[in-house]
């Protein structure tokens, strides 16, 4: 017996590798199309997109006080009467922020110009501080883009201005450094501002001689941007550059004008000991904007009360979520935007199509399947919105595209290729029924009685098997052509008066005895709901109870098929008054293997969710039952019908 089960077991096991098989192709089939889009740069807006819409809606952060933006805006340019704002006037704001001994000070206006009249008290102003930092545009290939930087400060004290936008014109990241025409290294605005703030702190900047070399502040190592990082596909990462981590907040810095430090209406506090930026916040004047999807608010969007999903942010603004990234990481370890290396962002993606196609092969239900993937892909993003509150980008759309589009595909393959399993595990199990019923049932009579008949009566016997082994083959080729159509057009009851009449016209010994057929009534299961395959189900249970009478009663006279209900449940009785139990029973009962017939009246119990038995009749014969209950409400006349039928018995 257990020689059996295991070979069961391990036939199952079969059967599961093989449908996994087949399932798991397509599913990969899947996973590689999805891996091959990205890996073609087509899926890098949406990856962008996602990328900053979890940015967007992170939680709020304190604002940075230690990064304070002096903006000159509209405001400020009437009152001047003139842009770009004369030397003089500009000269007068750098000494009155002086005044407050600000830590390092930027000065975000190109200053390459030096033929305004009043240039010289600038100048000096400019050579006598040496914790400004200006700016120039030295990055670009094309001459007519680059803006030299004011003479009067040494190299040391000037920084990159350049901006770097991706091909859908948004900013996700900043440079830090980058190797010129000339052949120098030079540092951008915000890592020099950054590397002076930290220096008073006595933490210093330490670089290789190339620009491509990692940049450490203290203990801190930025990491470097590279051509695959993240969503990004083939990008320019010249220099070193870095992803942004914006400050999560409408208002992330104190703002003050050039007249509210001209009018002395900013408090010493405010500038003490802090990174000033100097720059321009005049946007109806000035183009001196950028786009971005990766913030809640700017000064702009503030100003003008602006809704819209994406901000404009000015690049002063910019210049100082770069300074605050690189000095909050390295005094408050806030971490920086990390993201996996490029081979375990593919094994990621594989991971989740693996698991869309294991939900497609499981779940085995279309709906179930889209329960399955819809909870998968929530999982998901919430995963990847955890990574990016730890400061990690995760791959998200390949992943949600590779599990929703594997677990789709193979659920649609699984369900062909099970539909077919089915199908032939069906076929066979419906012809090995229409053997056992018929040719073997009289095989079993023949073999039961074959010494005692005489040759001719073998011989008969022997042409009507051949006979009925014929009419299986008719008979499933005839199912072929009309599927289930009998069974589902003709009612139940019908059926199986059909079977009663059918069966009783073989020849088989045990029928030869019975004087008594107590004719049965099968209207009562007319307001039965039966499936297609139920009511088959039914009618071969019938077929094999009157059979098993027929080869297996000992000297039975009466043959009795009683249908009723009672309680709300259907009971169909076929019962004998044999003398003895038959062998076929005894065998049934002592063996651990049931047979077919067993077998078949098992599965149609489970199916109405019922029972079967059978037992001994007193004082002679077997009774062969099945009871289930009604899936309709009980009905008055359903209970008076059954009462006259067991009246009429009685």
């Amino acid at each position: 017996m257990e020689i059996k089960v295991n070979a069961r077991f391990w036939t199952q096991i079969g059967q599961h590798i093989r449908v996994w098989r087949v399932g798991l192709l397509p599913g990969l089939l899947v996973i590689g199309l999805v891996a091959g889009a990205r890996m073609t740069g087509s899926l890098q807006r949406l990856e962008w997109t996602a990328f900053d819409r979890a940015l967007r809606s992170r939680p709020l952060e304190a604002p940075d006080s230690r990064v304070v933006i002096v903006g000159i805006n509209e405001e400020d340019i009437r009152s001047v009467g003139k842009y770009p704002i004369p030397d003089r006037e500009l000269a007068t704001l750098l000494k009155a922020i002086q005044s407050y001994q600000p830590a390092v000070m930027g000065l975000d206006l190109f200053r390459d110009i030096t033929t305004d009249p009043d240039r010289a008290e600038l100048a000096q102003l400019l050579r006598a501080s040496p914790n400004l930092i200006g700016i120039e545009a030295d990055v670009s290939s094309v001459a007519t883009l680059k803006v030299k930087p004011p003479p009067e400060l040494p190299p040391t004290q000037v920084g990159l201005a350049d901006i770097i936008l991706d091909p859908d014109g948004k900013l996700r990241r900043c440079l830090l450094a980058s190797k010129v025409d000339s052949g120098t290294v030079k540092y951008s605005l915000p890592l020099l501002l950054a590397a002076g703030y930290l220096k008073t702190k006595g933490i210093a900047l330490q670089h290789g001689t190339r620009a491509s070399d990692p940049i450490r502040l203290g203990t801190t190592t930025l990491p470097r941007f590279r051509a695959y990082t993240g969503g990004y596909v083939r990008a320019k990462a010249g220099g070193n550059q870095l992803l942004i981590n914006f400050r999560s907040h409408p208002a992330p810095f104190p703002v003050v004008s050039m007249m509210d430090v001209l009018q002395g209406r900013v408090k010493p506090e405010l500038m003490r000991d802090r990174i000033v930026l100097v720059g321009v916040t005049a946007s109806h004047s000035l183009n001196d904007t950028i786009m971005t999807d990766a913030l809640k608010g700017s000064l702009l969007s503030e100003a003008t009360g602006s809704t819209d999903e994406y901000q404009l942010l000015y690049g002063i603004e910019n210049h100082a979520h770069a300074i605050s990234q690189l000095i909050s990481a390295v005094l408050d370890q806030r971490p920086l935007l990390h993201t996996w290396a490029e081979g375990w962002e593919y094994a990621w993606i594989l991971l989740w199509g693996l698991l869309g196609t294991a939900l497609g092969l499981l779940l085995q239900s279309p709906w179930k399947t889209l329960l399955g993937l819809a909870i998968g892909s929530m999982c998901l993003v919430a995963i990847a919105y955890g990574g990016i509150l730890l400061s990690w980008w995760l791959p998200v759309v390949p992943s949600l595209l590779a599990l929703s589009a594997a677990g789709l595909t193979t659920a649609l393959f699984d369900r062909d290729s099970r539909l077919l399993l089915e199908q032939r595990s069906l076929t066979l199990k419906r012809t090995y029924d229409a053997v056992h019923n018929g040719p073997l049932q009289t095989l079993a009579a023949m073999l039961r009685s074959v010494d005692d008949l005489p040759a001719e009566t073998v011989r008969s016997q022997l042409q009507n098997l051949n006979q009925e082994l014929r009419s299986v083959y008719e008979s499933m080729q005839q199912a072929v052509v009309t599927g289930d159509q009998h069974y589902a057009q003709t009612p139940i009851d019908a059926l199986l008066y059909q079977v009663y009449e059918d069966t009783l016209k073989r020849d088989l010994p045990g029928f030869s005895s019975i004087h008594t057929f107590i004719p049965p009534d099968f209207t009562l299961l007319k307001h039965c709901t039966l499936s297609t395959d139920q009511k088959q189900a039914l009618c071969l249970f019938l077929q094999e109870a009157l059979c098993n009478v027929g080869n297996h009663a000992v000297a039975a006279s009466c043959l009795d098929v009683i249908c009723c209900q009672e309680k709300n449940c259907y009971t169909l009785q076929v019962i004998d008054n044999g003398k003895e139990l038959a062998a076929f029973d005894r065998a049934a009962s002592d063996s651990p293997r049931e047979g077919r017939g067993t077998a078949q009246a098992r599965e149609l119990a489970r199916s109405l969710r019922g029972r079967f038995q059978r037992h001994p009749h007193t004082p002679h014969g077997v009774v062969c039952e099945l009871i289930w209950r009604s899936s309709r409400s009980w009905r008055l006349s359903h209970l008076f019908e059954s009462m006259q039928y067991l009246r009429k018995r009685l």
